[in-house]
């Protein structure tokens, strides 16, 4: 008498798991499975001789696959630490099988990565399973590179290139600072620089006019503060004439300022303590980024806590996924961030004209 075939349902029933979960795992379909349980599907399968063709042996070689990932840094004055990416990329590595190679390239000569003479050795020699990119490179390199290997871009968005992005969830932290600041009575709040060149603050921006309506507060124009990319990306330290925009519209009522990241907040912190003003208690402000150690003399930012090692280890798993999955649609995944509170945000006053 034959003996009876294995099958899903079987594998399905042994592990305590639904048929679906056991049929994604094993047809290569990861998208919403951990490696864990996908590990253990495909290692039940093989020990109760479940045959499945092509797909069984797809999976099992992917979970036995070894990669070499490019970590492709443009370097930037001023740029970010970006450490704790590598950190959440490391613990991932020995699990996901994993080898990373870090290259610094310079912001002025970053199309030099197609030169095999300034590539790293395993580039040069088509050895990598794929590129993550860190910090915001040009568009048209990341076409170029995108359409020659699987990308995953770090907080970027590259709307014509074919990239994965993994990346903070600015509204939902510029909606953090709005609830914090709403919750301490200000109804009347700025945003302190604006700049429509600069990406993660003109995003910013957006989430901040969205953050008022929603809390039901009226958007002025006139509430708004720009500043140079200058200020923003180079830590630009002159200010010339924005704090004054600031003091006029503190004058009219406005109370509480959102900066687009920590450096600018510190600059207006600065500049509002050197002008006679008293943080938090006649004026709040509140960063983002939580990353700036140059706080100008001023007390601690209230700020956003971007999850930069987790982003690390989601942009690794991402990319192996895509390696496995060339042709899985592009994706955005946005993780949570968190309010740190510290000594710059404070109840509204009860009057306008104190400082």
């Amino acid at each position: 008498m034959s003996k009876r075939k294995v099958n899903q349902k079987d594998i399905a029933e042994s592990l305590r798991l639904s048929v679906a979960t056991v049929s994604k795992a094993l047809s290569g379909d990861y998208s919403d499975i951990n490696s864990e349980t996908r590990a253990r599907v495909v290692n039940m399968a093989s020990q109760l001789g479940y045959m499945h063709g092509s797909g069984r042996q797809q999976a099992i070689a992917e979970e036995t696959a070894s990669y070499l990932v490019g970590v492709l840094i443009l370097r930037k004055l001023h740029e970010w630490q970006h450490t704790t990416y590598f950190a959440g990329m490391s613990e991932k590595c020995a699990k996901l099988n994993v080898s990373l190679i870090l290259h610094y390239v310079s912001e002025d000569s970053c199309e030099h990565i197609f030169d095999q003479d300034y590539q790293p050795p395993a580039m040069r020699e088509g050895k990598l399973s794929g590129l993550i990119l860190v910090n915001h490179w040009p568009e048209p390199i990341v076409n170029r590179l995108a359409s020659r290997q699987p990308c995953i871009a770090i907080q970027q968005p590259y709307p014509n290139a074919r990239v994965d992005v993994v990346g903070a969830d600015e509204a939902q932290g510029i909606d953090l600072l709005g609830d914090h600041l709403f919750g301490l009575k200000h109804r009347r709040i700025g945003f302190f620089g604006h700049c429509s060149q600069v990406d993660f603050a003109r995003r910013r921006f957006g989430a901040y006019v969205s953050t008022l309506y929603r809390l039901g507060l009226e958007y002025d124009p006139a509430d708004t503060v720009p500043l140079s990319a200058a200020h923003l990306e180079d830590k630009e330290i002159i200010l010339t004439g924005q704090i004054e925009s600031v003091i006029r519209r503190i004058q009219r009522g406005v109370r509480a300022w959102i900066c687009a990241n920590d450096w600018v907040g510190y600059l207006l912190c600065r500049g509002l303590i050197d002008r006679g003003y008293h943080i938090p208690k006649g004026v709040s402000v509140v960063g983002f980024d939580d990353s700036e150690d140059n706080t100008l003399g001023c007390p601690k930012l209230t700020s956003i806590t971007i999850p930069s090692q987790k982003i690390g280890a989601e942009a690794l798993r991402r990319l192996i996924n895509r390696v496995r999955h060339p042709a899985s649609p592009s994706l955005r995944v946005l993780l949570p961030c968190k309010l740190f509170e510290a000594q710059t945000s404070g109840p509204a006053p009860r009057t306008v004209t104190s400082v």
